[in-house]
């Protein structure tokens, strides 16, 4: 017998996700302080890709094409976003972020 969540408790949660996300926006509780809250009792956050798509690189390609969705993108606009992203990295945290992507 299986414990797997069910479809019902699977779509309950991600309600519930929005649900917290919405209020949390509506208090002022900004993530940064909720994550470093977090690190001080030794939950270490750690990037992915979806995280860095979602918290980085959508915010800035938002203020670039006043667009949420990066489907309808041009090139013009990621290549604002990453170099962006590459002087904004290398100047903040002296971090050199890996180049785009190439068919070579």
């Amino acid at each position: 017998m299986s414990n797997r969540q069910t479809a019902k408790q699977r779509n309950a949660i991600h309600l519930w996700f929005e649900q917290v996300a919405g209020h949390l926006n509506s208090q002022g509780i900004d993530k940064i302080i909720v994550i470093d809250a977090l690190k001080t009792r030794g939950l270490d956050v750690q990037w992915s890709g979806a995280s860095f798509k979602n918290d980085v690189y959508k915010p800035v390609y938002n203020k670039v094409s006043s667009q949420d969705s990066t489907e309808d993108a041009t090139s013009s606009d990621h290549d604002i976003c990453y170099n962006g992203l590459i002087k904004y990295f290398g100047q903040e945290f002296g971090v050199q972020l890996p180049p785009w992507p190439s068919e070579k």
